[in-house]
């Protein structure tokens, strides 16, 4: 994987460009229903990830000193998120039903 993370640190726009390929083009070439679902689903977590790294990033450059134990539990809520949405999906399919209760 190092050369591919090595391009996309060296090529800043290449990581929109497969954004847009990610989010635009399984829709636009006929891709089965499955394919479709995990390209948005990729596309989601992306945007998941981002917009806590953007705030993190806006409180450090304020350099605003916050108490430990508030920027832990903040900094973790990404993970703690995704952590109970595989958990729920997980029991779901072990009661037999669909996990199609999170919204997207």
């Amino acid at each position: 994987l190092r050369p591919f993370v090595e391009a996309i640190h060296g090529a800043p726009a290449l990581s929109i460009v497969l954004f847009i390929i990610f989010a635009l083009g399984p829709q636009l070439t006929g891709q089965s229903r499955t394919v479709r679902f995990n390209a948005q689903q990729a596309v989601l977590i992306d945007v998941a990830l981002i917009f806590p790294q953007l705030i993190g990033e806006a409180v450090a450059d304020a350099d605003a000193n916050l108490p430990r134990a508030v920027m832990e539990p903040a900094s973790n809520f990404v993970w703690y998120f995704i952590v109970s949405c595989v958990a729920y999906c997980v029991v779901s399919n072990l009661r037999g039903k669909v996990p199609n209760q999170i919204p997207y």
